[in-house]
């Protein structure tokens, strides 16, 4: 595709050089730019992109482009040649979006997405869809926090959602594989930094809305707008899918002018869960504008239930059958991490999730404490370089529901530990915790404590099998540390 193709409906306000050149690639990072390759210089949080132009034209760059307000001059020496294309736009982060969709030849166009934003249930509800779609007989790729499932392959994932060139290049993957759907994990990071930008949904739905990122977003007002940014990506004939028992929801839900299919648990909603039994996993019946069925699952815990109505919610948007909901549940499994029995042949329970907000730790606490016939034994922490307003309300509603606490370190990034520590004990309303930043000495010390029908909660990290600590990733994996853990003290007996 040459330059002057690649630029068509991009907002450009300067271009100098040839545009009639064969464009081989797009490159946001200088290091992966190469022979005849378009980069993009985009301003990030730890670096700018524009410090390494010519290092992308070293590695054989020919065009580069730039963003207004950068202010950057291609000096004569680099175009004396007339052999470089220097383009500038008012927004080169939107740009790359643009610019990546078209050399990729615009794939969300034939293929079916489905977006899924909210504060959390994004993954669990992202598996369940997939799961679905699969029992539908259809070929769906999946991008998400755990990882990006593309044919026939997986690669674990940095982050929930791609950097847009590799959203765009991830779903030509995806078309070239025969994939009927991709699923994607929508973050409000990503909404705000135009990582899906020419990207059209068929459908896009909001799990639940509370309080995360106010160190990105500021304010709970300016998050809810970043994730409500999705909706405005929907294709002409596309749906919205909302958790109407969340207030903001709600209020969403009268809002948006597409089609909105409403999911809960009150009255009015179109997808409803009724009869509800959570012995051995999840049933109930679901009552929709065309019936009611019942559906089976081995996913546990109330807060699943909202995730299930949502992917139900999805899929009925899709015209799915009933027959077929109830087979891609069924064959539905929890994901890494998420409400995750760890089962050594202890008799206590250990469940790791990824619960790193607020609302989710107090959500799993009282999910467990359904379950748990002794005391109930939470070990948490809080990341570093993150919301620090949520530290204390997490320190609160851990040693409010919690009959013991174990405060340790998460992702520490580059704070002190227990700088972070205090700032959580800042919020404790009881006096039954207890401080152990090392987070294996922590899981250690629940596990030697429990007894007979306690459950050991270990929230925060879930999935990942790393910690950060100033800059560096340690392996580290909550599963792994509490299986060691757990056949230690069988061996003792």
């Amino acid at each position: 595709m040459t330059i002057s193709e690649l630029l068509r409906g991009l907002d450009v306000t300067k271009k100098t050089g040839p545009l009639d050149v064969e464009i081989k690639g797009i490159a946001y990072d200088s290091r992966l730019a190469g022979k005849v390759f378009l980069f993009v210089a985009v301003r990030g949080f730890a670096a700018d992109g524009h410090d390494y132009i010519n290092d992308a034209i070293s590695r054989g760059a020919v065009a580069i482009v730039t963003d207004e307000a950068a202010g950057i001059n291609i000096t004569e020496q680099l175009i004396s040649n007339n052999e470089l294309t220097h383009i500038t736009v008012s927004d080169s982060r939107k740009a790359l979006a643009l610019l990546s969709a078209a050399f990729y030849g615009y794939p969300s166009n034939s293929l079916s997405l489905v977006g899924i934003t909210g504060t959390n249930g994004k993954t669990t509800t992202s598996y369940i869809t997939k799961s679905i779609l699969e029992a539908w007989g259809k070929n769906a790729g999946l991008l998400g926090t755990i990882q990006y499932i593309i044919g026939g392959r997986s690669i674990d994932s940095p982050r929930t959602t791609p950097e847009s060139l590799d959203v765009q290049k991830y779903l030509r993957e995806m078309l070239d594989n025969n994939a009927d759907y991709a699923v994607l994990e929508v973050s409000s990071h990503a909404l705000m930094l135009d990582r899906v930008e020419g990207c059209s949904f068929k459908v896009a739905a909001f799990t639940n809305f509370s309080q995360d990122h106010l160190d990105f977003h500021e304010t709970m007002e300016e998050y809810f707008s970043a994730k409500r940014k999705l909706f405005s990506h929907l294709s002409e004939d596309g749906s919205a899918v909302l958790n109407i028992d969340d207030p903001m929801l709600s209020r969403l839900a009268r809002e948006l002018s597409c089609n909105v299919i409403t999911c809960g648990l009150e009255e009015g909603a179109m997808i409803r869960a009724e009869n509800i039994n959570v012995q051995k996993g999840l049933s109930f019946d679901v009552c929709t504008p065309e019936g009611r069925f019942r559906v089976e699952s081995e996913f546990i815990g109330g807060f699943n239930l909202y995730n299930l109505l949502i992917a139900i919610g999805i899929a009925h948007s899709l015209g799915i059958k009933e027959e077929i909901i109830q087979k891609g549940i069924s064959e539905a499994r929890p994901a890494s991490g998420r409400f995750e029995s760890i089962a050594e042949g202890q008799e206590f329970l250990c469940i790791v999730d990824y619960a790193h907000t607020e609302d989710a730790l107090r959500k799993v606490i009282v999910e467990a404490r359904k379950i748990t016939e002794g005391r109930l034994v939470t070990v948490f922490g809080c990341g570093g370089d993150r919301d620090r307003t949520k530290r204390p309300l997490m320190g609160a509603a851990a040693s409010e529901l919690s009959d013991v606490v174990i405060v340790t370190s998460d992702n520490p990034r580059t704070e002190e530990p227990m700088g972070i520590i205090r700032e959580i004990l800042q919020g404790m309303k009881k006096d039954n915790y207890t401080v152990q930043p090392d987070r294996a000495e922590a899981i250690q010390m629940a596990v030697s404590g429990a007894k007979r029908g306690d459950t050991v909660l270990v929230l925060g990290k879930g999935h990942e099998d790393y910690q950060e600590i100033q800059g560096v990733r340690y392996t580290f994996s909550d599963q792994d540390v509490l299986r060691k853990a757990i056949k230690e003290i069988i061996w003792r007996i």
